[in-house]
């Protein structure tokens, strides 16, 4: 079985998960203001991509094949949600054209946006509705979930009528920390598999996978412990962690045993996946990596 883990800074009393009123009503972002600042590096907050192909309005050329979304009906595997590795440097015209898939089909698609991962922090809700309007989101709902009191009969009333489900970027930890505290991450499962739309970039796209790792001491190994994340992806997965060598990963892969495998998205990486673990290459490959007898080989090294 694995271990749950609280991270240290939350509070553990129980929640009331269905209190009456919503503290705050939740934001609407709407048709288009300029883009807010970036605000800065957080782990696995990054949400860019690092390619550098110029694209005119209409080029695809450089994205290689869109997911192939089918309005009226659900793929066996469900609905192929798309993962972006983010990291920097960012090209917005790049990822809102990766993100663009997400809404084939929808006219006027409405978002709902998780950011759980990074404490709601309203300039990641501001920079990345930008850019999921630019993709083509015509209302994108910012649904607080990072606070102790939560109408969540309201949640799932606006996460059921959305169009789309966005995981943001931030610490994996907190992000899952916050959804089972309000008890949402069965609820989200089920919406994956009833047809509804995943998109998540850094944090959220290790979120939509198996598990991922908790450290009582950061950088030691001897503390670390698993913990489980949504697996709506039957996969594992980890993003822009190339400059450390993927380490994070590779304590996770170990916790596993013999046989895990991991897929790291570089930065700028860009792919699909579905609830059977097939992954389609939208931008860059991602590296695959395989615990064999304790030790971590990328898949060229076996």
């Amino acid at each position: 079985m694995i271990e749950k883990h609280q991270p240290d800074h939350h509070p553990g009393a129980d929640c009331n998960p269905d209190p009456d009123p919503d503290p705050e009503p939740d934001s609407v972002s709407e048709p288009d203001p300029e883009p807010k600042p970036d605000p800065g590096p957080d782990s696995k907050s990054d949400s860019g991509s690092d390619s550098k192909s110029d694209l005119g309005p209409d080029s695809k050329s450089d994205l290689g094949p869109e997911p192939d979304f089918a309005p009226d009906s659900v793929p066996a595997g469900g609905v192929p949600a798309i993962l972006l590795a983010g990291g920097r440097p960012r090209d917005p015209a790049i990822m809102s054209r990766i993100m663009s898939a997400a809404f084939s089909g929808i006219d006027k698609p409405v978002v709902s946006y998780i950011g759980t991962a990074n404490g709601d922090n309203p300039s990641f809700f501001e920079m990345m509705a930008s850019t999921l309007r630019q993709a083509g989101a015509y209302k994108v709902l910012f649904l607080r979930l990072a606070t102790e009191t939560v109408n969540i009969k309201t949640i799932k009333d606006k996460l059921t009528a959305s169009d789309v489900i966005f995981l943001s970027g931030g610490e994996v930890e907190d992000g899952i920390y916050w959804l089972e505290r309000h008890g949402l991450v069965e609820f989200l499962r089920n919406l994956y598999s009833g047809g509804k739309r995943f998109l998540g970039v850094s944090a959220g796209t290790i979120m939509m996978g198996t598990y991922w790792t908790h450290w009582d001491v950061l950088e030691d190994d001897s503390t670390a412990s698993l913990f489980e994340c949504l697996g709506i992806i039957p996969r594992l997965f980890d993003v822009h962690g190339e400059d450390e060598g993927w380490t994070e990963l590779k304590t996770t892969l170990r916790l596993l045993g013999d046989g895990a495998t991991g897929y790291a998205l570089p930065a700028g990486c860009a792919i699909t996946a579905d609830g059977s673990g097939v992954l389609v290459d939208i931008e860059k490959k991602p590296l695959v990596f395989v615990n064999k007898n304790g030790t971590i080989l990328t898949r060229d090294d076996q």
